[in-house]
C-alpha cells in the first residue's frame, strides 16, 4: 500500500488566505425617515418638547340686514396642541485595539463606523415605523393580501381628510409587494400613465397617486402579517435634536481607538387622519 501526501499531513504548507474584501451585511430600505415631515435644528435647539398649534377650520356666519340686533359675532379659535417629546437617545459604539488594527488586512475602524452609523439610523426609522398602526383609519386584515378595494379605500380616507395630493406614500413589506404583483393594474404597463412598466427595480412606481416603496423595516412578520402604511408626509414628524454624530477617542490606558455614533430625537403623529394602517400579508 502506498502512502500519499494529504491535506492533513501537509497542513503546515497550506495557508489560510483572508481576503481584504468582506461579505457585507444587507441594509433595509430606511424610507420612513426620508418621507416624514422633519423638524431639524431651528425648532429643536433646546427643551424636551416641541409644540405646534393645529388650526381649526372656521365656519362662515349669516348676516341679516339692518342694524338692530344684527351685530356680527367675532370667532375665537383655540388651536389644538400637537406635542412632540424628544425622548430618544441611542448609540452604537466599538473599540479597536492598536495591535489588532495594525495586523488586520481590513480597515476595521472604517467598517465598524459604517455599521454603527447604520444601526443608529435604523433605530430612528424604527420609531417612525411604529407609528403606522396608530393611524385613524385602517384597511385590510393581517396575514391576508391587500386588495385593490383596500388601496382605493385608503386613498378615499386621505381624500376625506383633505390631505394634499402631493407627498403621499405607500410603504409596504416584501410580502405585500408580492401580493400586489398579482394585481394586473399595478404590474402591467397598460395601466401606467407614464408609460413603461410600473415595477421599477423591485418597487412600484405609482399607485393611485401614492409613491410606493418596499422595505423589510415595515413592522410585522410573514407569519403574523405586516403593518403597511398609506400616508401623507404630514402624518408624522421627526425632530432630530442631534443627527447621528461620530465621536472618536484614543484610550491610552488600553492603546485602542474608541468610537461611538449617537443621536437624539423624537417622533409623533401630527395628523392622525393623514395615515392609513394597511394591514396585509
Amino acid at each position: 500500500m502506498s502512502t500519499s501526501l494529504t491535506s492533513t499531513t501537509q497542513a503546515v504548507r497550506i495557508p489560510a488566505i483572508t481576503s481584504a474584501k468582506l461579505i457585507a451585511y444587507r441594509e433595509a430600505n430606511l424610507g420612513f425617515s426620508g418621507t416624514v415631515s422633519q423638524r431639524y435644528v431651528d425648532e429643536a435647539k433646546v427643551g424636551s418638547t416641541i409644540r405646534w398649534g393645529l388650526l381649526n377650520v372656521r365656519s362662515a356666519s349669516s348676516k341679516s340686514e339692518g342694524n338692530s340686533g344684527n351685530d356680527i359675532t367675532f370667532a375665537v379659535d383655540t388651536p389644538t396642541a400637537v406635542t412632540l417629546t424628544i425622548n430618544q437617545h441611542q448609540y452604537s459604539a466599538f473599540e479597536v485595539e492598536e495591535f489588532v488594527e495594525k495586523l488586520s488586512i481590513v480597515d476595521d475602524e472604517d467598517v465598524e463606523t459604517k455599521n454603527a452609523m447604520y444601526a443608529v439610523n435604523l433605530a430612528i426609522d424604527d420609531t417612525l415605523a411604529a407609528l403606522i398602526d396608530n393611524a385613524d383609519n385602517a384597511v385590510g386584515t393581517l396575514t391576508i393580501d391587500l386588495t385593490d378595494d383596500d388601496t382605493r379605500r385608503g386613498q378615499q380616507y386621505l381624500d376625506d381628510a383633505d390631505a394634499p395630493g402631493d407627498g403621499r406614500f405607500f410603504a409596504m413589506a416584501p410580502a405585500t409587494k408580492n401580493s400586489m404583483l398579482a394585481i394586473n393594474r399595478y404590474a402591467s404597463s397598460d395601466f401606467n400613465r407614464g408609460g413603461g412598466a410600473n415595477i421599477v427595480k423591485g418597487e412600484f412606481g405609482d399607485i393611485y397617486g401614492f409613491r410606493t416603496w418596499v422595505s423589510t423595516n415595515v413592522e410585522g412578520t410573514n407569519a403574523a402579517g405586516h403593518d403597511n402604511g398609506m400616508y401623507h408626509r404630514d402624518f408624522f414628524a421627526l425632530a432630530l435634536r442631534m443627527a447621528p454624530r461620530v465621536r472618536t477617542f484614543d484610550d491610552i490606558s488600553n492603546l485602542s481607538t474608541q468610537k461611538a455614533v449617537s443621536a437624539i430625537w423624537g417622533v409623533t403623529e401630527t395628523r392622525d387622519d393623514h395615515g392609513v394602517f394597511a394591514r396585509g400579508a
